[in-house]
């Protein structure tokens, strides 16, 4: 099947320049994949062949910004499938975790009102929660998304609730966009 990785969808942010984000996922093996980034400030275009199942495109580091439209198309004996990642953002990703309260909720916090109706004034602040599971081996993928890219809002998150790391994340994700 040809499709990104688990954890690449439509609003998601990947890392602007100076550092080259990477973009992969999973082909018909010999096939050619062309990955082309679409947006008002910049457009590039990469090709590489599928080995082992897996394609694999680092961008050229683009500034911070967007949106932007990935496009990836593979050209194999079976023909051609195109696959978009739309609302694309360069910018400053922040991975956070390893502590419980990372499983609070914004509800859970002293001044949640306050908090939940500031969300809608970051519209470039994307949320993304990887599902919590154990491996006695290296993985190549995640196995299991609990919450794909998403514009934080009050009814977004397990138990229908804002994580409170949507709030800790955004402090910092906001930085490139300021």
């Amino acid at each position: 099947e040809f499709r990104f990785a688990s954890y690449y969808g439509d609003h998601m942010v990947l890392q602007r320049a100076p550092e080259r984000a990477v973009l992969w996922g999973y082909g018909t093996d010999a096939a050619k994949v062309t990955i082309t980034v679409l947006g008002i400030q910049q457009n590039t275009s990469h090709t590489v062949t599928v080995e082992k199942r897996i394609w694999r495109v680092t961008l050229d580091p683009m500034k911070p910004g967007g949106p932007y439209l990935l496009r990836a198309v593979q050209q194999s004996a079976e023909g051609v499938q195109v696959r978009n990642l739309t609302d694309v953002l360069f910018g400053d990703v922040w991975l956070c975790g390893g502590q419980s309260n990372m499983e609070m909720t914004l509800l859970q916090v002293m001044n949640a009102s306050e908090e939940l109706s500031d969300l809608t004034k970051y519209p470039t602040v994307r949320v993304f929660t990887a599902a919590l599971e154990m491996s006695d081996m290296e993985l190549t993928d995640l196995p299991r998304v609990e919450l794909v890219w998403t514009l934080p809002s009050a009814g977004i998150g397990p138990r229908g609730n804002v994580q409170l790391a949507v709030r800790y994340c955004s402090l910092f994700i906001l930085s490139c966009w300021l």
